[in-house]
C-alpha cells in the first residue's frame, strides 16, 4: 500500500483512491480458507474481511465468486 497527498509523487503502476491510497494495479483477491480464526478475504487494496457463512455458501453453491464478494465489501 502507498499513501500520497500530491498526485506527482504517485507510482506507476499503481491504482489510486481519491483518498490517496494506492495499490498495485497487478493485484489479485484472495480468500485464506485454513485461517485460524476462520476464512479470511484479502481484498485488491488490502482490506480485510472475514466471510459469513452466507458468503461461504453462497460461494459453495455457485451463486458468488471471490471477485463479486470484493465489489460487495468494497462498494
Amino acid at each position: 500500500m502507498h499513501i500520497v497527498s500530491d498526485k506527482s509523487l504517485q507510482r506507476p503502476g499503481y491504482v489510486y483512491s481519491p483518498d490517496g491510497i494506492g495499490y498495485p494495479a497487478d493485484n489479485e483477491p484472495e480468500i485464506v480458507w485454513n485461517h485460524i480464526d476462520g476464512p479470511l478475504l484479502h481484498c485488491r487494496s488490502g482490506a480485510m474481511h472475514w466471510l459469513t457463512y452466507r458468503d461461504r455458501l453462497r460461494m459453495w453453491i455457485g451463486l458468488d465468486d471471490i471477485y463479486s464478494l470484493e465489489r460487495k465489501y468494497l462498494y
